[in-house]
């Protein structure tokens, strides 16, 4: 099911950047024919060639290559200790990194220290082992 998941918000990601790619097309047949209805239209183009550009950067990319090593298990290993993090429904942030999970891998009241198997570009937690309770209460 974890799989689904990932595989999910790969799919979503790489939707999104096609839809801006098919409205960059959109806005630039639009400024080639000088069938622009406002003058601040014109830089519709530059402002979606940002964004595609942001996305792909920040989601689409890493995603591409997490799916390559899911496909190896090629994983990285981190011990994160959950009551010194902040969980939220689907992330929590360790260290000062943020870390994604599908959510119900982690109990809402879960504290104490776990190993978690992540891929190295977006954080994507694969697999949590329970380790044991924090030594901090």
């Amino acid at each position: 099911m974890m799989y689904v998941y990932f595989l999910a918000g790969l799919f979503a990601s790489a939707a999104m950047v096609f839809a801006l790619l098919t409205l960059l097309a959109i806005s630039l047949r639009n400024n080639w024919n000088h069938a622009n209805r406002f003058r601040v239209s014109f830089l519709a183009p530059v402002l979606l060639a940002a964004a595609i550009v942001y996305f792909c950067v920040t989601e689409f990319v890493p995603r591409v290559f997490d799916l390559v090593h899911m496909a190896g298990h090629h994983y990285d290993v981190a011990d994160i200790d959950l009551q010194k993090s902040s969980p939220g429904r689907s992330f929590l942030i360790a260290d000062g990194l943020p870390y994604y999970f599908m959510p119900g891998t982690f109990d809402k009241n879960s504290r104490g220290r776990f190993q978690v198997m992540f891929t190295p570009g977006t954080r994507f937690i694969v697999h949590a082992t329970y380790l044991e309770d924090s030594a901090e209460k």
